[in-house]
């Protein structure tokens, strides 16, 4: 597990099979530095097939924020992963995430945190991202 108190958490669930990262905060670019090696860290015990869980309370990012994870997350554009499901209650957050897909990844978009485990637990090809469309 890597924190850093009061930006973020990430973590591996083996029993799971399940990234975690929660978000919190206004970041800045130091914050995404250490996000990215957190993840790197976390990663390397991980499935790289896991599924992901990301909750996200960060605020709206700045542009310089926003294009350096948009840069963390092209690092990794194709990499290949499991589902991606995103918790967060901003509209606005959630159209800042989408920019940062990768086309092989499935994602989807939820209100609540059981709506996203629930979504991950249905099994990849009967499940479908309903909230991908709405949000």
């Amino acid at each position: 597990m890597r924190k850093l108190d009061g930006f973020f958490e990430v973590r591996y669930d083996s029993d799971r099979n399940l990234l975690l990262i929660s978000t919190f905060g206004f970041w800045n670019l130091d914050v995404v530095d250490q996000f990215g090696r957190a993840i790197a860290d976390v990663m390397r015990t991980a499935d790289p097939l896991c599924d992901t869980l990301v909750n996200s309370r960060t605020e709206i990012h700045s542009a310089e924020v926003s294009e350096a994870l948009g840069r963390l997350a092209y690092s990794h554009k194709d990499s290949e992963s499991g589902r991606i499901a995103v918790v967060s209650p901003s509209m606005l957050l959630r159209m800042q995430t989408k920019r940062l897909e990768n086309v092989i990844t499935s994602y989807g978009y939820f209100a609540t945190e059981q709506e996203a485990l629930d979504w991950l637990a249905t099994p990849a090809e009967a499940a479908a991202s309903p909230t991908r469309a709405a949000g």
